[in-house]
């Protein structure tokens, strides 16, 4: 009624080539490498939450203290500040006119150069530009350029001052300043502007040494210039060919045996003030002939009589020559 169960019988164990002893072992590295490349990918240290919060606290804090230790620190204010470019503002002028202090903080400057040449043009018409570099860590380094002073130009009797650019400063003054000259009768805005042009293309020694440019308008010369010098001497000139003749003032002028007159409306000549009337009488009468040009170099030979010396000049592109019959006033 119960069958036996069969039971196998032991079957003697084979062994194994080189071959399959090879496979075999490579298979077991195998499964031990995917074992350790599974445990290394699965084991993540796991923090508890009060661990994970004090952690992030800790680094908020330092960074904290790091940032409150820097703005206390003087590494965090201007330490100095250069300026250049200026010539008739002060250093502490400059600073004022751009709102830059020492000890404010560098923050607004971290970043480089900052340009507030329109804000400060609207405070100060004299600044055309202002820039604000940073150097080093913190320190400072202001570059401006000035707009420079043509001179006064007399209105309503007042004074203002008034730049290179036509740019007339709204201030007042009841009395002139000797630094620079006055522009007189210039009641025109593009007679004023052309003045101006000219101006500027005379040298400095020049230009210093003007006290007043008047314009005096005629019928027969509607351009006319009356200017008075520093060193005495009057000056009659041409609007178009201002800066050109007026360039050559100092050797007429150091070629004048005495105070006097030079006029540069036709040509270039010279006589004293107590002949200055007969001088304006006999030279309406005079034959002039004059050429003008842009030369680099000026000689004067001068025909002296009693009432007053002629000159020429010469160069290799241009001539500015007068002749000129003066009668004598012996």
């Amino acid at each position: 009624m119960f069958r036996k169960k069969k039971t196998k019988t032991p079957q003697p164990k084979r062994e194994l080539t080189p071959w399959e002893k090879v496979q075999r072992n490579q298979a077991i590295e195998k499964k031990k490498a995917e074992k350790e490349k599974k445990r290394s990918q699965t084991f993540v240290p796991k923090l508890k939450a009060p661990q994970k919060f004090w952690i992030w606290f800790s680094s908020v804090l330092i960074l904290i203290l790091i940032i409150a230790g820097y703005l206390l620190s003087p590494l965090s204010h201007i330490q100095s500040i250069k300026v250049t470019g200026n010539k008739e503002f002060s250093k502490t002028q400059i600073m004022k006119i751009g709102n830059v202090k020492k000890d404010d903080w560098i923050f607004p400057y971290l970043f480089g150069q900052r340009n507030k040449s329109t804000s400060v043009y609207k405070k100060q018409p004299k600044l055309v530009s202002y820039k604000i570099k940073r150097q080093g860590f913190n320190h400072l380094k202001v570059t401006v350029k000035e707009n420079s002073i043509a001179g006064l130009v007399l209105r309503n009797k007042y004074y203002y001052t008034i730049l290179d650019n036509g740019k007339v400063i709204k201030k007042s003054k009841k009395q002139p300043s000797s630094d620079y000259p006055v522009f007189k009768n210039f009641h025109s805005a593009s007679v004023l502007k052309t003045l101006l042009t000219q101006f500027q293309e005379l040298p400095s020694v020049v230009r210093t040494g003007i006290s007043e440019i008047d314009y005096v308008p005629s019928k027969d010369n509607p351009n006319k210039l009356h200017l008075y010098m520093n060193d005495g001497n009057e000056v009659y000139a041409v609007l178009p060919t201002f800066a050109e003749k007026m360039k050559y003032y100092p050797q007429m002028a150091a070629d004048m045996k005495q105070k006097g007159v030079i006029d540069l409306e036709v040509g270039a000549y010279s006589y004293p003030f107590k002949n200055k009337s007969k001088e304006t009488a006999t030279s309406s009468s005079s034959s002039s002939s004059s050429s003008v040009g842009s030369g680099s170099s000026y000689s004067t030979t001068s025909s002296s009589s009693s009432s007053g010396q002629t000159y020429s000049a010469t160069s290799t592109t241009s001539s500015v020559s007068t002749s000129s019959s003066v009668a004598s006033t012996n």
